[in-house]
């Protein structure tokens, strides 16, 4: 099993060498009524897509961030865990975006379908 990030910063001072390791920033919410999780990068420009009405009984909507042509960060609200290791999925794998309104129209079906 790979070291974690910790774990390796404290080998690299001890002078040790330490296999690679796959890093994946995470972030979540569980507060209230939200239950949002975030992957990746926040940085580029950002697509929201999804129903994000405040009116709505049960919104879910999200973001993915795009950076040099790749996806490289995605926010979900409301989603089930199936949803939620699909947008995990697109924020490690970083696919090619076609294009913005692309994602936008496409949502969450776009880390869906990788």
């Amino acid at each position: 099993m790979p070291p974690t990030p910790f774990q390796a910063i404290i080998a690299a001072e001890e002078g040790k060498t330490v296999e690679e390791y796959d890093y994946l920033p995470y972030f979540y919410s569980r507060s209230f009524d939200l239950s949002w999780q975030f992957y990746g990068d926040n940085v580029g420009d950002a697509v929201l897509f999804g129903d994000n009405s405040p009116t709505s009984p049960k919104p879910k909507f999200g973001t993915y961030w795009i950076k040099d042509g790749k996806v490289v960060g995605a926010f979900l609200e409301g989603g089930n865990p199936e949803e939620n290791k699909a947008i995990a999925r697109v924020a490690r794998l970083q696919p090619q975006a076609k294009s913005l309104e692309h994602l936008k129209t496409e949502g969450l079906g776009f880390a869906s379908n990788m």
